[in-house]
């Protein structure tokens, strides 16, 4: 029995379809298949209802899914064990902010090949929220997320980098101050339920500035846009305004001091985790510093 089927195993148990794990995997859907099916050979019984599409685990499957956790970590320890300068082995699945992924996740590939080339890595996306709950729950084994009280609450943090958040404004605005643009202009608010929507929300309480009034977006794109058009002003992380904005738009400091989010690699306090979260903060700090 080869510990990668089992692997491969407990991707299709932590995405409920043989696709979705393929995709992870990257593998295609026939030889997950084949895979599987090897298993259940190896093991002499049925893993996988396949009257059922997406095929389901039997309850023997799913005894045995729990059973491979197990076994895939302990593999995972004996080869930190035996590997050099902490280097990272085994699978990987890693979640990204959304507002970090476009500039980040091939930098981080490219990091890997070098400094982690024992070590495979599948990643998703989503909000902070989101993705710290996944890590909690096990799906994810680490995020790379805004650190926000609500959202990192008994998870280990171990930080990146700050990066400031800047007040964005049309171009013909040019001399308004904050309060200005507040009474004059609507404010474009990411969805306040995010790790940025978070942020900013208790900035503008901090500072008791109440826009005229506040439109809630959900993409950072669409908000740079609509400034860009004159339409309101907002407050972004400086590295998206810059990436969306170009020239376009005006971007400043907050008053009456810059203003940061602290990006942070989070990931559960168990034995498992403790072996590799100090080479896998390096590496991805390796990558961030490339990305920025």
């Amino acid at each position: 029995m080869r510990t990668t089927y089992l692997e491969t195993l407990l991707a299709v148990h932590r995405f409920g379809s043989f696709s979705t794990a393929a995709q992870s995997r990257n593998m295609t859907l026939s030889a997950l298949s084949m895979q599987m099916k090897t298993l259940e050979d190896d093991l002499g019984a049925p893993l996988f209802d396949r009257s059922f599409r997406p095929p389901k685990l039997t309850p023997v499957g799913e005894k045995v899914a729990l059973e491979a956790k197990t076994v895939v970590e302990a593999e995972a320890r004996l080869r930190s064990y035996c590997s050099e300068n902490d280097t990272l082995s085994g699978q990987f699945h890693i979640g990204v902010v959304t507002s970090m992924a476009a500039r980040s996740l091939s930098a981080f590939l490219r990091s890997a090949a070098s400094q982690a080339p024992l070590a495979r890595f599948s990643f998703e996306t989503g909000l902070s929220e989101i993705l710290c709950q996944d890590v909690r729950a096990g799906s994810l084994d680490a995020a790379i997320v805004t650190e926000i009280p609500e959202a990192t609450a008994g998870l280990v943090c171990d930080g990146l980098y700050d990066e400031e958040m800047v007040l964005i404004s049309p171009l013909n605005c040019n001399d308004l101050d904050h309060e200005e643009l507040a009474r004059n202009l609507p404010f474009f608010h990411f969805r306040p339920n995010s790790g940025i929507g978070r942020l900013i929300a208790k900035f503008c309480t901090d500072l008791e500035v109440t826009p005229k009034q506040s439109i809630y977006l959900d993409n950072i794109e669409a908000i740079v846009n609509c400034v860009r058009d004159g339409l309101g002003y907002s407050l972004l992380p400086k590295e998206e305004a810059r990436r969306y904005g170009g020239g376009n738009i005006r971007s400043f400091s907050c008053p009456p001091k810059p203003f940061f989010r602290t990006i942070s690699l989070v990931s559960r306090s168990d034995p498992l985790s403790d072996i590799w979260r100090a080479p896998m903060h390096t590496l991805a700090r390796s990558c961030l510093q490339q990305s920025g």
